[in-house]
């Protein structure tokens, strides 16, 4: 069973469970884990589910300790739980069968609600405003990168002497080590870290328009009535269910209409995870170097790199229900992952330009009401289509989403904005009184 990884955010566990129809958790030892399990596809839906309702149940709690104890922590904790939760799962499905994967998985999408707020937190405070997209570009494309060496790897050390579970292991260790490194030498600002010298906090600090700090107090009516934020927000669901349904829905639909397993192939399960990769760096670059020259502004160029990561896959995803043509259907399918990486220098980075002190905060109202639209799309495929094999009840859900992720955008190009808000500075009678009392 292989479990895929949400659209906003790095799920660091997207491996690969063996399924055995002759072998089941009732015909071997207790804890063995080597096992195997052969779960119903209402099972994985469960399974599936349960880190999508992690991420929405912790998400604005972990924005509020975002914005308390700075990025870092955020990465330590969604690094940290995922880590030692990877590592024991074997031993706990062996435990608890699905019941207890389900819990991990919860988990999971609870401490990795913090990984995308995190990140903005850290690059506002770290990354010169003139290379904000150029260098942001590399962080995003990880995710890329390790869905793609996650398709690769867990079959490879699926097939080893070590089993499925090695899967887990290696996950597990790798995370542990990395929030060893990110304890021993990060930090949340540049300020506050032990071996930076005084030429590089001048220089991130150059362009920047105002002082960035971590906020506590965070002014919610002013936020939540900010049309803007809104208009952000709105894109930032539709783009991310249609990015979604392709990686979930996608290869059922392919499977059942146009009777092509893209699954079965690890070189076409990587490409469109490459094709993000190399996209997220071109557009970040691009993106910096349009702006800097003063060949576009700001706002332009949000809309540009948003309106492809919007508009090309709403046409993409046209194009796959009209057509017959198993190859067509997987270029649209690589073309769609490949234009989507442009999100990054739009929606994704706009939460920043609209406030560097509470962006994090920002992303987490935004992927709340993302992940909730996550864990709904099962449901609306399952009811609008009962026929997997059937091209027009699929028709009606792939132009669903095709509509949604476009109209999505052109609402982001009629009311958003490439300027610091004025909510930015946080509650301004709380600031008075804070100079009153000094």
């Amino acid at each position: 069973m292989t479990i895929p990884e949400n659209s906003t955010e790095t799920d660091s566990s997207m491996l690969t469970l063996d399924l055995d129809e002759n072998a089941t958790h009732d015909t071997v030892g207790f804890l063995d884990v080597y096992q195997t399990y052969d779960w119903p596809k209402s099972t994985q839906e469960i399974i599936q589910g349960a880190f999508f309702l992690g991420n929405v149940i912790l998400m604005f709690p972990i924005g509020y300790i975002g914005q308390r104890f700075g990025g870092k922590s955020l990465l330590q904790i969604a690094v940290g739980v995922n880590g030692i939760s990877s590592f024991v799962a074997p031993w706990c499905v062996a435990w608890g069968d699905w019941i207890a994967f389900a819990v991990i998985r919860f988990l999971q999408g609870c401490a990795q609600s913090g990984i995308y707020p995190g990140i903005n937190i850290l690059i506002t405070h770290w990354f010169p405003v003139a290379e904000r997209n150029s260098l942001s570009s590399f962080i995003y494309a990880g995710a890329g990168i390790g869905s793609m060496l996650a398709f690769l790897l867990g079959g490879i050390l699926a097939d080893s002497i070590f089993g499925w579970p090695s899967t887990f292991w290696v996950i597990g260790v790798s995370c542990c080590i990395v929030f060893i490194l990110i304890t021993i030498f990060a930090a949340t600002t540049p300020g506050d870290h032990r071996y930076i010298k005084e030429a590089e906090k001048i220089y991130i600090a150059k362009d920047q328009v105002e002082e960035v700090v971590t906020k506590p107090n965070i002014p919610l009516k002013k936020i939540l009535t900010s049309v803007p934020l809104w208009a952000i927000i709105i894109t930032h669901v539709g783009n991310t269910v249609a990015y979604m349904f392709f990686f979930m829905q996608g290869p059922t639909y392919m499977f059942g209409v146009l009777e092509f397993d893209i699954m079965a192939s690890g070189v076409l399960v990587a490409l469109p995870y490459l094709g993000s990769c190399i996209s997220a760096l071109a557009f970040g670059n691009l993106s910096d170097y349009l702006t800097n020259r003063k060949i576009i502004s700001i706002k332009m160029a949000r809309i540009l790199f948003n309106s492809i990561a919007c508009f090309i896959p709403a046409i993409c995803l046209v194009t796959i229900t009209f057509t017959t043509s198993s190859t067509l259907a997987v270029v649209s399918f690589v073309i769609s992952s490949t234009a989507h990486s442009g999100h990054h220098t739009g929606w994704m980075v706009n939460y920043m330009d609209l406030s560097p002190n509470y962006c994090g905060f920002l992303m987490s109202i935004g992927n709340v009401i993302s992940n909730i639209f996550a864990v709904l799309l099962p449901v609306i495929v399952s009811i609008a289509v009962t026929d997997v094999t059937d091209r027009y009840q699929w028709r009606i859900v792939l132009l669903l989403m095709a509509g949604f992720t476009f109209v999505g955008n052109v609402i982001f190009i009629l009311f958003m904005s490439g300027d610091i808000q004025p909510w930015n500075k946080g509650n301004e009678e709380d600031e008075e009184e804070v100079v009153k009392k000094a």
